[in-house]
């Protein structure tokens, strides 16, 4: 299926905030919790990430004509099951990741930051390949 050159757009924006996480070269966990600076940016970046794959998986869904279910997580669970997107249960992990830092920010664990820095990122890539060959 061809998309809109919206969803092509959402898409250049998470690379971009992909490629400023990793031009922040934040190796350690120590480096991270030392500045809140850089601590409050990769939460941002994170965040808009997630909040591009929502966005795009609602697009798309309306786009198939399928109405979008009542989460995020389901409506990425959807984009799998009509085979828009791999089966990936950590999709759907990310974008309740994103409820988290919105609805819980003051108890926001850096260390599943810093998990998702160093073990998660390689996903938002792969979401954008996914999005793309469909």
């Amino acid at each position: 299926m061809k998309y809109n050159g919206v969803i092509e757009s959402k898409l250049r924006i998470m690379e971009q905030k992909l490629d400023d996480i990793e031009s922040w070269h934040i190796l350690t966990f120590n480096q991270l919790q030392d500045s809140s600076l850089m601590q409050n940016a990769v939460e941002r970046a994170l965040q808009v990430c997630t909040e591009v794959m929502i966005d795009i998986s609602e697009r798309i869904l309306a786009m198939n004509e399928v109405a979008p279910l009542s989460s995020a997580a389901e409506n990425m669970k959807k984009l799998q099951d009509i085979g828009i997107i791999s089966v990936r249960p950590e999709y759907e992990n990310m974008v309740r990741f994103r409820n988290f830092i919105v609805h819980r920010y003051e108890k926001i664990d850096l260390e599943i930051i810093y998990g998702i820095l160093k073990n998660k990122l390689f996903l938002f890539r792969e979401f954008i390949s996914e999005i793309r060959r469909s």
